[in-house]
């Protein structure tokens, strides 16, 4: 296991972030991709939410199959939708994933951010797919996230610890902006970018669901900060804090910047 495996490995907690995700909320590009009778493959599938939403798009007629290296994150996928008779979890890496089955489409939201050998990955989605399939990607560039009024300088120190800490295990915090490259250099065709950011205010009910996600961050993946020494537990004490009371008494939005890459064989 590499440096970037494990500190990508999900600290307790943090999959509740995971369990509020749906296909039609948060990975909508899959709408016009997913046919019915579509065999699919989802890397990295979580907790099992949007390869639900998957199934429900191919129909009976169709396959969805969903893989992570989480055994507890599996186990909850498979606990919650065994009764989906189109629908299989199964715990593998894709590195090593072997199956006689070619997909229509395979897809992976928001996994390569946290993987140093990403082209390595990529190729190996690739090389799931029958001929003209497809594979997306949904993913971020972490270096252009907004949020208005600026965060507090301890949640600002935070984040800034936190892209370093992930930079120095090989992961790219401006991953989704560089896979277009990556796509054309293992041989995709007709690749499309699109625009899939997620913009957040006061209108919005979930706005302070949307905003918590980086309290969540730095409650759980903070402690790894804290046992690497990128920050110190004070440090992580008082961003939590902060945060908090910007989230509650300034906060007026936040948008993550988040692109969809689509290719085919």
């Amino acid at each position: 296991m590499n440096e970037a495996e494990k500190r990508a490995a999900m600290p307790t907690g943090a999959h509740s972030v995971l369990s509020r995700r749906t296909v039609y909320n948060d990975n909508s590009n899959l709408l016009k991709l997913v046919r019915k009778g579509d065999s699919v493959l989802d890397v990295g599938c979580g907790s099992g939410e949007i390869t639900r939403g998957i199934a429900e798009l191919t129909g009976e007629s169709g396959f969805v199959q969903g893989i992570d290296t989480s055994d507890h994150l599996i186990s909850l996928a498979k606990n919650s939708f065994s009764s989906i008779s189109n629908l299989s979890f199964e715990l593998a890496d894709i590195n090593s994933f072997t199956t006689p089955r070619k997909f229509d489409l395979v897809t992976s939201a928001r996994v390569l951010q946290w993987l140093s050998n990403r082209k390595t990955v990529l190729i190996a989605m690739k090389n799931l797919l029958r001929e003209g399939g497809c594979l997306t990607i949904l993913d971020y560039n972490h270096e252009k996230i907004e949020f208005d009024p600026e965060l507090p300088a301890s949640m600002k120190s935070f984040y800034t610890a936190f892209l370093k800490w992930r930079q120095d295990s090989g992961m790219d915090n401006q991953v989704v902006d560089h896979l277009e490259q990556l796509f054309k250099q293992i041989g995709l065709k007709n690749i499309q970018v699109e625009d899939q950011s997620e913009f957040t205010t006061p209108e919005k009910n979930s706005f302070h669901a949307e905003l918590s996600i980086w309290q969540k961050v730095a409650e759980t993946r903070g402690v790894q900060l804290v046992n690497d020494a990128y920050i110190t537990e004070e440090e992580r004490l008082s961003a939590i804090q902060a945060y908090g009371e910007w989230m509650i008494n300034k906060a007026q939005s936040m948008k993550l910047y988040l692109r969809s890459v689509t290719g085919y064989c």
